[in-house]
């Protein structure tokens, strides 16, 4: 016998939501198979959480926007300040400066090692100490550097420091859509429970496979399990009945909605409550069609997306450390 499946994406949640409210605003009120205060609950939480979705949606975009000026900026930041370090110490080479003017820029007079500038603080912190540090050298008598000057890197630095800004103020606007949105999927959640436990109740009189494509025209999505026949008089999809054959190959079979094609129009941002590919067979508990209990574990969601940050990060690093390894020689090949 095929079970009743909670929504555990926003797309399927609207989609409940949307499907049972445009089928019973063309029915007389007596004859909707929910209650009034359903009907309330309804009208009142499909717009809000619509609402904050988008909300949602339009933060991320604007934050995925401006990351890409942001980045050149960081980039281009990074690189004056450490051009400066680098032509600082050729300086000392050529004999030109002292080892003493290191002790201005707080580096170890005896080292020719650059500073590290893998994360955003530490080139916050480094960038303040070289516009300091040149300015109170210039004060002390020293001749100014060049190429680039201190001003240059003081104008690809501020420009920097504004953006960085900038992105954490988007940041923590995206934070507190994804938040509001989180919290509302409990509410939208125990709506939608109520709606299609009052829905099956009503067609409770009918057979069981006219009770479920009746609750279906409402938005209730039922599974079969494994090995289970689907009767020919079923209303579901050919694409569905198809993969539902049994792959022998696989200790488990992966189980289809029977709605996925539409579900997969509305766009998901699947980024911060990890919502998305989440293994149906071995997260989800199947919903007691009494109680309506769904529950779903998002641990393993959030150990790939760890994974897959780490090994970004690190090939991120990589690149760096060659580009800046590249720019070093042909900055020093250009001087001799």
């Amino acid at each position: 016998m095929p079970y009743r499946r909670l929504p555990n994406t926003d797309s399927a949640r609207l989609k409940a939501l949307k499907t049972a409210l445009e089928k019973g605003e063309n029915i007389p009120p007596k004859d909707k198979p929910f209650s009034q205060s359903s009907l309330q609950n309804l009208t009142v939480g499909l717009p809000q959480l619509e609402s904050l979705i988008n909300l949602q949606k339009e933060a991320y975009k604007q934050q995925t926007t401006k990351s890409v000026a942001y980045n050149y900026l960081y980039k281009k930041a990074r690189n004056y300040v450490s051009h400066f370090i680098q032509v600082l110490n050729l300086a000392i080479i050529r004999g030109d400066l002292k080892k003493t003017a290191r002790d201005f820029f707080g580096l170890e007079m005896e080292t020719k090692k650059l500073p590290a500038f893998k994360t955003e603080k530490e080139l916050i912190k480094w960038g303040k100490i070289i516009l300091e540090g040149e300015q109170e050298r210039i004060l002390s008598g020293g001749n100014p550097m060049t190429n680039p000057t201190i001003g240059v890197v003081k104008v690809h630095y501020d420009n920097f420091i504004s953006a960085y800004r900038q992105q954490k103020n988007l940041q923590e606007q995206y934070m507190r859509a994804t938040q509001q949105v989180a919290d509302y999927r409990e509410k939208a959640d125990r709506v939608i429970l109520q709606l299609w436990n009052e829905i099956e109740a009503s067609f409770e009189p009918n057979s069981e496979v006219l009770k479920r494509n009746l609750c279906r025209e409402y938005g209730v999505v039922y599974f079969f399990r494994r090995n289970e026949l689907i009767p020919d008089n079923e209303n579901v999809s050919e694409e569905y009945r198809k993969k539902r054959v049994v792959n022998k190959d696989l200790k488990e079979e992966q189980p289809i909605a029977e709605n996925n094609s539409e579900e997969s129009v509305i766009d998901e941002i699947e980024i911060v409550d990890n919502q998305s590919i989440i293994d149906e067979s071995d997260n989800l508990v199947e919903d007691n069609v009494g109680e309506g209990a769904f529950q779903y574990d998002d641990e393993l969601e959030e150990e790939r997306l760890e994974e897959n940050e780490s090994l970004t990060f690190q090939k991120e690093e990589e690149y760096e450390e060659e580009e800046e390894q590249e720019e070093l020689a042909s900055f020093q090949y250009s001087l001799f």
